[in-house]
């Protein structure tokens, strides 16, 4: 059985993610989720700093760009940098930053493999005030709005 397409999208952006070669992260700490989750036990062996990849909310279908034999799905995907900073304000500020940059500059406007013909970035908050102030982490995510052109089944 072949795998599903958001599947290979996930695990595609995860290997774009590590070749990237963030300084400060190892691939180990790149990680595919099925929920975005920062419970210790969805979280790697050595928890922080990681990024997380995951699902984000439902897929769209376009009706104005499909066929009767192709549908135009853009799913959803939530990159998400997570790191604990013991609420110090400049620890790794530039670096988060960097790996955020980073990301975008990977991503926007770019086909991903033969997966999707364009990612669209949509950048969220560029760090999570709530996550930063209640939780005492450091939280910065991105949406990838991946547009998969597929074949009906």
């Amino acid at each position: 059985m072949p795998n599903a397409i958001l599947f290979d999208i996930l695990n595609q952006v995860k290997a774009a993610v590590e070749s990237r070669g963030l300084v400060g992260i190892g691939t180990a700490n790149v990680i595919v989720q099925k929920v975005p989750a920062n419970r210790p036990t969805d979280l790697p062996a050595q928890q922080f700093p990681c990024i997380t990849i995951a699902p984000y909310g439902r897929e769209r279908l376009d009706p104005q760009a499909g066929t009767t034999s192709r549908d135009d799905v853009v799913y959803r995907i939530v990159v998400a940098i997570l790191a604990a900073d013991n609420g110090d304000q400049a620890a790794h500020f530039n670096q988060y930053l960097a790996w955020r940059q980073s990301i975008r500059q990977l991503f926007h406007d770019q086909p991903l493999a033969n997966l999707c013909f364009r990612v669209e970035v949509e950048p969220l908050e560029i760090v999570d005030r709530d996550a930063w102030l209640q939780r005492n982490l450091f939280a910065s995510a991105l949406i990838l709005n991946c547009f998969s052109r597929e074949t009906r089944g």
